[in-house]
């Protein structure tokens, strides 16, 4: 860590004073300047790399300095260029510098309009990381979730009290929150010399984007907020109580059927409670072998794109033959669903809103929420946060008049951010948004809907005013068609 005193002295958030110059208010730290790089590997197109310091703590400058990693692809549209696009793949804990890259190759127009800017938020490595320092020899993987005994309830307490606990005692920790994070992002602007801030982020991303938004609504230009978590409410909400509702829906309403449309590749039935059936009776046999809560992992991550299901539904296939494969063909699971092992994760999930720390009530969670939602609703119970020791002191509430205009896009039947945050969303803050029915992938963009992707570029590239459309999901494997959901 570096010492910030060559670069501000304020107190409080190291944010700009009264009159203080539109592109920079930061002195000093606005004024570095990156030692851009060509980024390691073939980067196509070419991407180029730096690291910049931010203070460790915004609100109090004294504490000195750590290192946010940047990417840029420089736009190609000369005189056309409209500024600078940040991308956020989300998370949290989700290293975003490769972001820039692969946006860029997709979608030749965005690169034609701007520059884009990719970062690995704080915490998150190559910027400067932090390490939970978790004893792994420590976390027994709970073999399958849904087994409410009580010894099983008390390991899954225990393998949450490590994780947030160690977490917690990271030097690291208490400066790793979204509010942190999103006057990072200001000061990247700010050192990139632009005045206004573009902006392109899915899932977490658009929590992120949202913060942002609300806390400097005046540096905001044209803003793109895909899979949306719903911030009008807390994480809590967001990754338990409604990450549970969206997997299972998605598994009932469409992961089923399409097993059954396609029998004649998986002998799962012919009809969905055939197929629903003989996947209650592979889970039992699996969950024999100790990897119940596996396979509810795999079904869960296979949920979030499609393209999955083929090789999922074969590795399905293979355990009905011979449910003794189960040991060797999935891993045990070490955190919840779709959770990754990074602290950053933990440190911006846990202390962004309030959580509830009674381990008790992680139990009853665990119980209702498996009831109601059998895929991956009783894993609630392993939940870090309950032991997570910090809150943001300076948390962001999004919303209503505070924030400007900007274009939202949402899957009908995503199934990590459900479609409902996002309206209520959309409600209360009068956004426009892109919505796209039938489909159930967790990202919409930049993903082969020709639909999606002219509304979103009308916006970011054209200039065109944010406006709500409908686009239609694309046909799930195999399939002729796009079915409805009956939703």
């Amino acid at each position: 860590m570096g010492s910030v005193a060559t670069f501000v002295s304020a107190s409080g958030p190291a944010a700009a004073a009264p009159g203080a110059n539109p592109v920079n208010p930061y002195g000093g730290l606005g004024r570095q300047h990156p030692d851009w790089q060509a980024c390691p590997g073939n980067q196509d197109p070419v991407t180029y790399c730096a690291d910049i310091e931010v203070p460790m703590d915004w609100y109090d400058p004294s504490k000195g300095t750590i290192s946010v990693h940047i990417t840029r692809v420089p736009g190609t549209g000369g005189a056309a260029r409209r500024g600078i696009l940040m991308v956020d793949p989300g998370g949290p804990g989700s290293d975003g510098s490769a972001l820039a890259t692969t946006t860029a190759k997709d979608q030749p127009d965005l690169l034609h309009a701007y520059d884009l800017i990719g970062f690995a938020p704080r915490g998150v490595a190559p910027s400067t990381k932090l390490d939970c320092g978790i004893d792994w020899t420590r976390y027994t993987p709970v073999a399958d979730e849904r087994d409410r005994s009580a010894a099983n309830t008390a390991r899954q307490l225990a393998d949450a009290r490590l994780i947030g606990q160690s977490c917690g005692a990271a030097p690291l920790a208490p400066y790793i929150t979204s509010d942190q994070t999103i006057r990072d992002m200001d000061l990247i602007r700010a050192v990139l010399g632009e005045r206004k801030l573009n902006y392109l982020g899915f899932s977490y991303g658009t929590w992120l984007g949202s913060w942002y938004a609300a806390t400097f609504r005046d540096r905001v230009d044209r803003f793109v907020l895909d899979s949306n978590l719903n911030w009008l409410t807390t994480l809590q909400e967001d990754y338990v109580h409604a990450w549970a509702h969206g997997f299972q829906r998605r598994y009932d309403t469409q992961f089923i059927p399409w097993l059954a449309r396609h029998d004649d590749r998986y002998g799962f039935g012919t009809t969905p409670e055939a197929a629903r059936a003989a996947l209650a009776d592979l889970r039992t046999a699996v969950a024999a072998q100790d990897r119940g809560s596996a396979l509810d992992v795999g079904q869960a991550h296979a949920l979030y794109n499609s393209d999955a299901w083929p090789q999922w539904a074969e590795l399905l296939k293979t355990l009905r033959a011979d449910p003794t494969q189960a040991p060797k063909l999935l891993a045990p699971t070490r955190v919840p669903t779709g959770k990754p092992d990074s602290g950053a994760f933990w440190a911006v999930l846990c202390a962004d809103s309030p959580w509830t720390h009674d381990p008790a009530s992680w139990v009853a969670a665990g119980d209702q929420l498996g009831a109601d939602y059998p895929l991956v609703g009783a894993e609630s119970t392993e939940e870090p946060c309950a032991f997570y020791p910090f809150a943001s002191q300076h948390p962001v509430h999004p919303g209503g008049d505070s924030l400007p205009r900007l274009l939202m896009v949402q899957n009908q039947v995503d199934p990590a951010a459900p479609a409902e945050g996002a309206i209520a969303d959309a409600v209360d803050a009068h956004e426009p948004m892109v919505f796209v029915r039938n489909a159930g992938n967790h990202i919409a963009y930049d993903t082969g809907n020709t639909c999606v992707d002219t509304h979103v570029n009308d916006y970011l590239v054209r200039g065109r005013p944010a406006a709500s459309a409908v686009c239609e999901g694309l046909p799930l494997p195999f399939d002729d068609r796009v079915y409805e959901t009956g939703l």
